[in-house]
């Protein structure tokens, strides 16, 4: 079982588990807090950020930015009497840059966070696939037209990017596999 290796008391553990482990999450799920989790050890990441990262989906519902703004209202309060409050606005603020994924330059704890959230996207293809498709049974509201609009329109937004990573790390570990995943699929969801 996922653990923030005693930075979380057991009863914040817990709570936010719960919600990870909501059973209309098949990507933003408990798999997706592990596997960030690890991404974020491999970039270094720092206690501040892995508490960030523990809460940064506490609430998710496929809308953002609200969906940010209200996992920042649940860190506030599970968090309260854990962190002084300058440190529980550090994880709000982190929280928040995972909405967009856009750091400033300098911006390292901020980097290394978005990166590890991003870091499914330079997944093997078989884990990568697999993310899209529990995506995908997350908007069973959409059509499949609208998936297909939506998810290219994605898609090619962040091909447009120059580096989907903000790390140094982050770059070297996954750009080159995201790249081509993102293209793949992309080629895959227009034939």
């Amino acid at each position: 079982m996922v653990s923030s290796g005693g930075l979380l008391p057991r009863a914040v553990e817990a709570e936010l588990l719960t919600r990870w482990s909501e059973p209309h999450r098949h990507y933003h799920s408990v798999s997706h807090l592990e596997y960030g989790l690890d991404a974020l050890a491999r970039l270094g990441g720092e206690r501040l950020e892995v508490i960030a990262f523990w809460c940064h989906d506490a609430v998710h519902s496929n809308r953002t930015p609200e969906d940010e703004t209200a996992s920042t209202e649940v860190a506030r309060t599970l968090l309260a009497d854990v962190l002084p409050a300058d440190e529980v606005d550090e994880v709000c603020r982190l929280i928040m840059l995972t909405a967009g994924h856009r750091v400033e330059p300098g911006d390292d704890a901020g980097a290394r966070l978005c990166d590890a959230d991003l870091s499914g996207l330079g997944a093997p293809w078989e884990i990568y696939s697999r993310n899209v498709a529990g995506i995908r049974a997350e908007l069973p509201q959409i059509t499949d037209e609208q998936w297909k609009q939506g998810r290219g329109a994605f898609l090619r937004g962040f091909l447009g990017r120059e580096w989907f990573y903000s790390s140094a790390l982050g770059r070297e570990l996954w750009q080159d596999q995201a790249r081509a995943n993102l293209a793949r699929e992309l080629d895959e969801l227009t034939d």
